[in-house]
């Protein structure tokens, strides 16, 4: 199997590309951003992101998702290697 098939390249680009987005693109422009974390009066940290950690959040796991799908997809769609007749 040293080819991508076109499933292969879906997952790889699509899937990976979401999960690197999600994790690394954003952190990184968190960072350059500078997204102010003030403290309230009770000390506790008030988190102002630059994007809602809930589109975040459903970034990663859409690429998880099309991970997943992946997966079932080659478990089912391929056939495992069989010997030959007599081969033992």
């Amino acid at each position: 199997m040293s080819e991508f098939t076109t499933a292969d390249k879906v997952a790889a680009y699509v899937g990976g590309g979401l999960v690197v987005l999600g994790v690394v693109v954003i952190g990184i422009l968190e960072m350059i951003a500078g997204s102010p974390h003030p403290v309230s009066s009770e000390g506790q940290i008030v988190h102002e992101a630059l994007v809602p950690l809930e589109v975040r959040s459903y970034i990663i796991v859409l690429g998880l998702l099309v991970w997943a799908v992946y997966a079932v997809y080659k478990v089912v769609a391929t056939t495992p290697a069989t010997e030959p007749a007599g081969s033992v």
